[in-house]
C-alpha cells in the first residue's frame, strides 16, 4: 500500500512539476529560422577554429571523468592553457594543457588545410598518457569539422577514464556547434556566439546530454575572453562545467590562460556572459 501511494505521488507531483506547456523554444537569434547570411559567416580565424575544438576536447575529458565518479567528488578548479595558430600540420603550435605537465595533460590539434567552400577539417590527439583530478586518461582522439561559413562545427570524439573498478573506461561524445558573429552596438567589441546540445555515451551508448553555451570576445583593443559553458540536463545530478580564460585572441594566434571550474549547480544562464 505504501509502494502504491509513493508511485502515485510521483506520478501526480514530480511529473506535474517537469511538464512544460510546449517544447524550449530556440534561442531568440533562430526565431525566425536560420540566421542571416550576414550573421552565419562567423568569420573564424584559423587559430579560433583549432582553440575551440581544443576547448571541447577538454570538456569531453571532463566530462567522462565526472561519470566515471561523480560531479559532487569531482568539483574543483583546475588551471588551462592554450596556444594556437592555426597553422595546418603543425600540432606543436595548437595545443592545450589542463593543469601541468606532470600532473594534467595535453591535447595537440593537427589542421588540414583550409577552403572556404567546404571549410576545415582536424584532428586532435593526447600524445602521452595523462590525468585528471588524479583519474588517469588514455587514448583521446577526436575527427572536427567546420563548414565553409564557420557556422557549423561537428565533432567526434572517444578516450578512456579509468574508472571506480580499476578498468578503463570507454566514453565517446558528439558536439554541434552554431556560432554567430556580433557587434555590440554600445561598444563596437565584436563577439562570437555559440549554443547547442552535445552528447555522453560510455561504450557507445549514450548516458547523459549537456546544454552548452559560449561567448568569446577578441582582442580588439582589449584583452580577449573567452567563457564556455557546459550545464548537464540528462544525468545523474545537476553539474556545470566552465572554462573561462582570457589573453590574446587575434588573426594571428590565439594564446589564453585561465580555469576549468567544475560545480555541482543546475544551470545558470547568467554566468559571467555579462563581457
Amino acid at each position: 500500500m505504501k509502494s502504491k501511494l509513493l508511485t502515485i505521488l510521483i506520478l501526480t507531483g514530480f511529473c506535474k512539476l517537469a511538464y512544460p506547456d510546449s517544447p524550449q523554444a530556440a534561442p531568440d537569434i533562430y526565431a525566425a529560422g536560420p540566421t542571416p547570411p550576414l550573421l552565419a559567416n562567423s568569420g573564424l580565424y584559423a587559430a579560433e577554429r583549432a582553440a575551440y575544438a581544443l576547448l571541447e576536447a577538454v570538456l569531453h575529458q571532463t566530462k567522462s571523468v565526472i561519470s566515471s565518479t561523480s560531479c559532487a567528488n569531482s568539483t574543483s578548479v583546475s588551471e588551462i592553457s592554450i596556444y594556437a595558430d592555426g597553422s595546418v600540420n603543425d600540432p606543436a603550435f595548437n595545443f592545450v594543457t589542463v593543469g601541468s605537465i606532470t600532473s594534467g595533460y595535453t591535447l595537440n590539434a593537427t589542421l588540414s588545410s583550409y577552403s572556404s567552400f567546404w571549410g576545415q577539417t582536424l584532428t586532435i590527439n593526447q600524445p602521452a598518457t595523462g590525468s585528471f583530478l588524479s583519474h588517469p586518461l588514455y587514448s583521446y582522439s577526436a575527427n572536427v569539422a567546420y563548414n565553409g561559413a564557420d557556422s557549423i562545427m561537428v565533432m567526434n570524439q572517444t578516450n578512456s577514464v579509468k574508472g571506480v573498478n580499476g578498468l578503463p573506461d570507454s566514453y565517446q561524445s558528439q558536439v554541434i556547434k552554431d556560432f554567430y558573429a556580433a557587434t555590440d552596438p554600445n561598444t563596437g567589441l565584436p563577439y562570437i556566439f555559440d549554443w547547442g546540445v552535445q552528447s555522453l555515451s560510455k561504450l557507445n551508448y549514450p548516458v547523459e546530454n549537456y546544454w552548452q553555451r559560449s561567448k568569446a570576445l577578441r582582442d580588439d583593443a582589449t584583452i580577449g575572453r573567452t567563457v564556455f559553458e557546459l550545464d548537464r540536463i540528462i544525468g545523474a545530478s545537476a553539474c556545470q562545467i566552465i572554462i573561462d580564460i582570457s589573453g590574446d585572441n587575434n588573426e594571428s594566434y590565439f594564446w589564453q590562460t585561465g580555469t576549468l571550474t567544475i560545480s555541482s549547480v543546475p544551470p545558470s544562464p547568467a554566468y559571467q556572459f555579462d563581457f
